[in-house]
């Protein structure tokens, strides 16, 4: 591979990683994730019920539909970077002289 091919490479794979952590950042401040909703009301209330477990999965479930934006964009970026882990590994080895 020549110089000038390597160089457009690493121009190319450098604008694709800015404009991912731009296009992540951007719905991190615009994605409401409650964080700390549960935490707000202050610590009065049981952590574990001690009547049976009847609607944990159910909320467990909405919680995961209702931001499922969050769980999607986080599996991409998995994805992208065990792609360019692949891409890594496959890369051909120059010797040096």
């Amino acid at each position: 591979m020549s110089g000038k091919t390597a160089r457009y490479g690493t121009v190319a794979a450098l604008f694709a990683i800015v404009s991912l952590l731009l296009v992540f950042s951007w719905l991190t401040l615009e994605v409401d994730f409650p964080a700390f909703e549960y935490v707000s009301g202050g610590l009065v209330r049981r952590m574990v019920p001690a009547e049976p477990y009847t609607d944990i999965a159910g909320s467990a479930a909405r919680f995961l539909w209702e931001y499922r934006a969050l769980d999607l964009n986080i599996q991409a970026f998995v994805i992208v970077a065990a792609v360019i882990c692949c891409l890594a590994m496959l890369k051909s080895e120059e010797v040096e002289t």
